[in-house]
């Protein structure tokens, strides 16, 4: 009998063992990646030789590999941006635990010198060097980030540039089927989000908080800017601040839950091959109102205002400066009626299918 119960017991830990030597030895896919990754970093190091790079510099981190001519502690905190703003835009686009938009680790090349960057893009991939360079389904999948920050960046100005537009290509491969994805909104989600994901409390983020309020308001005494400039053609000062400021009031603001059907309305159909971003704003519910709540008594001569709207405490806190610019899409603008006393003045500024109402007190005579 005792002999059947240590045979029995010598079984089971011969079983265990060989499960744990199971679990400890690589699987085919672990093995792969691995093979990937050696293949990717052996690329990388060839296309640096070839644009002259002396001392090149590979950081493998969880999602990608980061080379260049920077040292390893630079690569490392470059590494760690990437990562961190990568989360938030995940968890913004709303991606699946196993959903990449590219097969791999993305190899970053971070090149801020000129020389560098233009010998890798015409000797390395034969590309003209003009600007930001990505090719998420060559194999292995590339950016090459000339980093070009005006002024006199730090390294964390020069590491949130990239992250910005790392974050701009996900959000561009959750546009399925769209060979081009409007620019303010690629480059304003991914500044938004490469700022958000230092922390909404860093002086870095209050710093663009104050820039974007001064941007969405205007000047004092000056003409505020109207919705549309966002996202037309002709440029406009601190459109790169708009943009970022008004991507985050859709991605991050109390209507968030509508950022993927905005996102979603805006992939070429059978009826619209070319979605403009006012029609998507319409499709995802924002043609009303931009504030996450509203009431039939909000309607006023033929238009919607957010002026005396319900405010959540998220949205007042950091959106203030979108609450004070009230939104309001429509086809046809009509012009609202100014009292003539009273304790509240509005003024109005119409290009296109974007209107602006701005209310302001003063104290009657």
């Amino acid at each position: 009998m005792l002999s059947c119960v240590r045979s029995v017991a010598a079984g089971a830990l011969c079983a265990a063992l060989v499960a744990a030597l199971a679990l400890d030895a690589p699987g085919p896919a672990l093995a792969q990646d691995k093979e990937a990754v050696a293949k990717a970093k052996e690329a990388a190091l060839a296309n640096l030789k070839k644009a002259g790079v002396a001392k090149p510099t590979v950081v493998e981190t969880d999602n990608y590999l980061i080379v260049g001519s920077l040292s390893e502690d630079k690569a490392k905190a470059l590494g760690a941006a990437l990562e961190k703003t990568t989360e938030l835009t995940r968890k913004a686009l709303k991606y699946d635990a196993k959903d990449f938009p590219w097969k791999g680790k993305l190899v970053v090349y971070f090149v801020p010198d000129d020389a560098e960057f233009k010998a890798l893009m015409r000797r390395a991939f034969q590309q003209p060097p003009e600007g930001v360079y990505a090719d998420i389904r060559a194999d292995p999948p590339v950016l090459v980030d000339p980093v070009n920050v005006p002024g006199k960046p730090t390294d964390a100005d020069l590491y949130a540039s990239t992250a910005a537009r790392l974050s701009g290509e996900y959000l561009k491969a959750k546009i399925l089927g769209r060979e081009s994805v409007p620019e303010w909104l690629r480059d304003g989600f991914g500044r938004a989000t490469a700022i958000r994901a230092e922390g909404t409390s860093s002086k870095r983020y209050q710093a663009y908080r104050s820039q974007a309020k001064s941007a969405v308001l205007g000047a004092k005494g000056g003409k505020p800017p109207a919705m549309s400039e966002i996202w037309g053609e002709s440029k406009v000062t601190n459109g790169d601040v708009l943009a970022a400021s008004f991507a985050e009031y859709l991605a991050y603001g109390p209507g968030a839950a509508k950022f993927s059907m905005f996102l979603d309305a805006l992939k070429p159909g059978e009826n619209n091959a070319s979605p403009t971003t006012p029609q998507a704003l319409d499709a995802a519910g924002w043609n009303r109102t931009c504030t996450p709540r509203s009431s039939p008594g909000l309607k006023q001569h033929g238009r919607w205002h957010t002026s005396s709207a319900p405010v959540s405490p998220m949205f007042a806190k950091h959106f203030d400066h979108w609450e004070s610019k009230a939104l309001s899409l429509h086809t046809e603008a009509r012009d609202v009626p100014r009292p003539t006393s009273g304790r509240r003045r509005r003024t109005e500024s119409t290009i296109g299918r974007a209107s602006v109402v701005r209310a302001s007190t003063h104290s009657t005579s």
